[in-house]
């Protein structure tokens, strides 16, 4: 079972700056069209103090997973991206990954949880791989169940219409809508 949960960034302040630390830059700052934030990793030492590279670039920040104000991941257990089903094997997340999920789904990614706690204890644990989360794309494992996928989606089921005395116009009160099948017309274009 999968859960949408949010990729949060929180900056903190650093004893010291280490290679890796993640860095926050706007781009195109002012141009609500074409402005968006991109994540960068340290690579090299700089030759500024630690306080003047903070002034110039900012604070460094971790990423957390987050759902409704409950840390489900803290950075150290961020580090499952699964591809989907054409791809056998899990990866390391990448900062490309980081900002794609970003820019393409403003933050929100999904993850893999256990589908027993959620349904008995009402929170969420996501299932842990070497104590990384899995993370995918939203909607990439869609976990409708079947009996749900035939629920009529203008009256949701309930077979009502604009009012409870009136049969939704759509399902004619049945609640339920099922693929018509394209067997049973009759070939009129056969001439024999």
């Amino acid at each position: 079972m999968h859960q949408t949960v949010e990729l949060v960034l929180k900056s903190y302040m650093p004893k010291h700056l280490e290679i890796g630390m993640w860095f926050i830059t706007k781009i195109n700052p002012g141009n609500a069209l074409k402005e968006y934030t991109e994540i960068w990793a340290l690579k090299t030492h700089p030759r500024e103090t630690l306080e003047e590279f903070i002034v110039k670039n900012g604070a460094p920040v971790e990423a957390y997973l987050i759902y409704d104000e409950q840390v489900i991941a803290e950075p150290h257990e961020i580090g499952w991206w699964d591809e989907g089903d054409h791809v056998d094997e899990l990866r390391d997340i990448e900062l490309s990954d980081v900002n794609f999920i970003l820019t393409e789904w403003d933050g929100y990614v999904d993850i893999e949880i256990d589908e027993h706690d959620y349904y008995n204890e009402e929170e969420i644990n996501p299932i842990m791989y070497a104590n990384k989360v899995t993370m995918t794309i939203l909607g990439m494992y869609d976990d409708d169940d079947d009996e749900d996928s035939w629920l009529c989606s203008h009256c949701n089921g309930s077979g009502y219409g604009a009012t409870p005395d009136v049969a939704c116009p759509v399902c004619y009160g049945e609640g339920e809508l099922y693929p018509q099948d394209d067997d049973d017309d009759t070939d009129e274009d056969d001439n024999s």
